[in-house]
């Protein structure tokens, strides 16, 4: 578990109060960056890098007189950025930086005293001494001594204001991004809470967070821990009950059974009717069965309480094991009458290693067999014509980018159905009663299954497209080199 937050009670903060202190926050320093570019645009109107909104008026005002009363006006007389026309008394256009237009614009607002200038800017009209008429055109605005930054860059107080508004967006940035911070680092605490319990860590202990409501959630998860940790607790131990009665139940119908089995062997030995030998057959058969499902039940059993090392094999080492111990199970089945045909594929084909468990391997590929061999016995009594064998093939093959050995071992039975094909794998499946006789008690293809998933293959249950065959099985083994 990580570092919870310990805090007493009285010190926790509630999320509306954390908010309210960041939007105060904000605000504050709203305040202070408006009042900071005030300042600062003050400083530059002082020392002289911007020129206020009022210098083209006042220096004309301080210019009046000279206009008024010089033999001819020019450029150096009037402000930076100002234009200028001078006119006779009758509107005639006499000199200046007017253009045409700004000439008719400009005797238009003086005959009218229009002191506003199309386009912006204000007009400001002088009659001069020899009676003609000075007409200028000027700004009201704040504009920066520097030339260059005059041509190019937009009015120092417009430039404030922009500066402002990127400075505005920073500073929300910067207090979101920890305001964010600060609430993630409590959430942390909830995540790591949360990932234990999917971790089946349900020791969370007296966890707490600064904050009311992180705080509530984070015992509210402790309390869930705590009472899944006891339910999966008393899971647990009614499952291991239930195995141990299972597996002591398998162990004590082991003696009957070996009561039963005795005693009909010992009446084989008698003389015996006919009648009475042919039940005394019966009651073997049915001991066999019993004690094969015992064997499966086992099987299953062991499946689950035990997980052994797993080892590495090369993939041509294993399958000659697994061809080897098919030859040894259809030796030993029904006399040897059932063959092993083997595909001859060259050894440089197979590939690899694998890491498994070989005892489940082997108990998995021995399921497997002995299905196909008792499917082809089964299916060869009822039709003479098909021959008593059944085919190993043994090939890498790769699904998805992943590379495997596939073992497969393919029966003359019937095949599957379609619904044993989805379901033939699950525990205690029985499917079609005409494929398979009484003592099939669905383990078989459910133990192998689960051996294989355990060390990360699967088992695939297919028909064979060939003519004359059944079903084809294949033990899917990933291989390690892959991994």
């Amino acid at each position: 578990m990580g570092d919870w937050i310990q805090v007493e009670t009285g010190k926790r903060r509630t999320l509306t109060g954390i908010f309210v202190k960041y939007i105060c926050i904000f605000c504050v320093n709203t305040v202070l960056l408006a009042a900071f570019m005030l300042l600062l645009f003050n400083v530059l109107v002082s020392i002289g890098v911007v020129l206020p909104a009022n210098y083209m008026e006042r220096q004309i005002n301080e210019k009046r007189e000279e206009i008024i009363s010089t033999k001819k006006v020019t450029q150096e007389m009037l402000p930076v950025g100002s234009r200028y026309g001078v006119y006779d008394r009758n509107g005639y256009f006499l000199y200046g930086n007017f253009d045409e237009k700004d000439c008719k614009d400009a005797w238009e607002a003086y005959t009218d005293n229009d002191t506003f200038a199309d386009g912006g800017g204000v007009y400001r009209f002088l009659l001069r001494e020899n009676e003609e008429v000075c007409i200028m055109r000027y700004y009201i605005k704040t504009q920066a001594v520097n030339a260059f930054f005059r041509k190019y860059l937009p009015a120092p107080d417009i430039c404030i204001v922009l500066l402002f508004i990127v400075l505005f967006f920073l500073q929300t940035i910067v207090v979101s991004k920890h305001f964010a911070t600060m609430i993630s680092k409590r959430l942390k605490v909830l995540n790591e809470v949360t990932e234990s319990i999917q971790g089946q860590d349900l020791e969370i202990g007296e966890v707490h967070s600064d904050i009311k409501e992180i705080d509530e959630v984070m015992i509210s998860l402790a309390q869930m821990g705590s009472a899944l940790k006891e339910s999966l607790d008393r899971q647990w131990r009614l499952e291991r009950y239930k195995r141990e009665q299972v597996a002591a139940l398998a162990h004590d119908i082991k003696t009957p059974l070996t009561v039963i089995k005795g005693n009909a062997e010992l009446l084989d030995e008698e003389e015996l009717l006919e009648a009475c030998r042919e039940y005394s057959g019966y009651i073997r058969e049915n001991v066999a069965e019993i004690e094969d499902y015992l064997v499966k039940l086992q099987d299953m059993l062991f499946m689950e309480e035990k997980t052994q090392t797993a080892e590495s094999i090369s993939a041509v080492k294993l399958s000659e094991q697994l061809k080897e111990r098919a030859k040894e199970l259809a030796a030993g089945y029904y006399g040897g009458k059932i063959k092993v045909e083997e595909d001859r594929e060259e050894k440089d084909a197979l590939c690899g290693d694998i890491l498994c468990n070989l005892a489940e391997i082997r108990r998995a590929w021995d399921n497997i067999i002995t299905n196909a061999l008792e499917y082809t016995f089964r299916t060869s009594l009822s039709q003479a014509c098909k021959e008593k064998v059944i085919r190993i093939v043994m090939e890498t093959v790769e699904e998805d980018g992943i590379h495997y050995l596939a073992a497969r071992v393919i029966d003359r039975g019937n095949g599957f159905t379609k619904e044993e094909l989805i379901y033939a794998s699950e525990q205690f499946y029985q499917g079609d009663k005409s494929r398979h006789e009484k003592n099939h008690w669905g383990l078989g293809l459910y133990i192998a299954s689960q051996f294989l998933l355990r060390q990360g293959g699967r088992l695939v249950l297919e028909n064979e497209a060939e003519e004359g065959y059944g079903g084809r099985v294949s033990l899917m083994l990933k291989q390690q080199e892959y991994f």
